[in-house]
């Protein structure tokens, strides 16, 4: 894990929010990066939220590692989601009351779908009990949400915006990253890396420690180097699916599929992209069954796993019997034939089938 330092440089170039007349905001973006520097223990609730949801799930990560020494230590973490809380109203204030057993400061970490936990939040807020910082992840909250005006409207909490990276943000990152890296770049090779990101933050951030992994002992980062290793933000959203997919991670899938389909990729394409994840998966987990080794078995794929993927493909093998996988396939393949034959929305037929895997993965 890198140093609270390294992280205290990363945010000093990604944390830029600005005031707008549309999003009210705490804190200046001065303001906003002492924090992140060395979180204030007056805040009690910390809100993430907006249309990039990478840059919300890294903002949110970061500030934790901050705050506790092991992220996924469940001593010093409890994690939670919008359905827990309005099932159990109380459990909240529980677990912020809690203490950790190996001292230290603590964090319960929300994750929040569409509920409206605006009472809980409130009847912490209103409670002052010195208990754990409260982490909140959620999606594009409306301006008009209670949540976000209980929050933006309180001394003791803060909302942050993240929005999707434009050019100039994009340029930022590249540059962050390949100086981190002690990495320069050519640039015509910059401009063309900054037109093929797209706007997912996280995404972007993906595309670039694969062209870092790639570039190796060279120092110099060349136009070639790009156009070898990284593809359109549409083919990462493919492979998120794939991945999400196979972990049964449906909320990050239902979100990939969303991007995909806006960005106009075919579901016919998605279908076939699963379909071969799948096929590797079943072709790993056969020669496991004959007696292989796991690594030697994966290093015989063809094309390989790329480098980024491989710890949550490993995963994954642990996670998918054979005859959970050729059911798997199987379905694919229908649907593949339903979306060609029965005119049906493709969309549709292809997000119910891979949610409908996903809910076997831990099977």
């Amino acid at each position: 894990m890198k140093s609270v330092e390294i992280f205290q440089t990363n945010l000093a170039s990604f944390l830029d929010i600005k005031k707008s007349k549309a999003v009210e905001v705490k804190f200046n973006a001065n303001q906003l990066k002492a924090f992140f520097k060395k979180p204030d223990p007056t805040f009690k609730v910390v809100l993430f939220f907006g249309p990039d949801q990478g840059l919300v799930h890294e903002r949110t990560k970061t500030l934790i590692k901050l705050v506790v020494s092991d992220i996924h230590d469940p001593f010093l973490i409890s994690e939670l989601t919008g359905k827990q809380i309005l099932s159990d109203p109380g459990r909240l204030i529980d677990e912020t009351m809690a203490q950790s057993m190996i001292g230290g400061e603590r964090i319960v970490w929300i994750k929040l779908g569409t509920e409206d936990i605006s009472k809980s939040i409130e009847n912490y807020l209103k409670t002052n009990n010195g208990g754990s910082l409260v982490v909140i992840e959620a999606g594009d909250i409306n301006i008009r949400s209670p949540l976000r005006k209980i929050i933006e409207n309180n001394k003791i909490a803060i909302a942050v915006p993240c929005y999707l990276d434009n050019q100039k943000t994009i340029a930022a990152l590249i540059d962050q990253m390949l100086n981190d890296n002690n990495k320069k770049i050519t640039s015509d090779a910059r401009s063309y890396l900054i037109e093929s990101l797209g706007s997912d933050h996280l995404i972007s951030r993906t595309e670039i420690e694969k062209l870092i992994i790639y570039s190796g002992e060279n120092k110099n980062i060349l136009l070639s180097d790009i156009k070898a290793i990284i593809g359109d933000s549409g083919a990462i959203s493919i492979e998120e699916i794939c991945y999400c997919t196979g972990e049964g991670n449906i909320i990050d899938l239902e979100r990939n599929l969303s991007r995909a389909f806006t960005e106009g990729i075919n579901s016919i394409t998605v279908l076939k992209s699963v379909m071969r994840h799948f096929l590797k998966l079943h072709l790993v987990a056969s020669r496991l069954n004959d007696g292989g080794a796991l690594d030697q078995s994966i290093k015989l794929l063809k094309p390989p796993v790329v480098f980024l993927f491989l710890n949550r493909f490993k995963n994954q093998i642990a996670l998918w019997s054979i005859n959970n996988l050729e059911r798997a396939l199987q379905l694919l393949q229908e649907a593949e034939i339903e979306c060609k034959s029965t005119g049906y929305p493709v969309n549709s037929i292809c997000s119910r089938t891979l949610i409908r895997i996903a809910q076997r993965a831990k099977d």
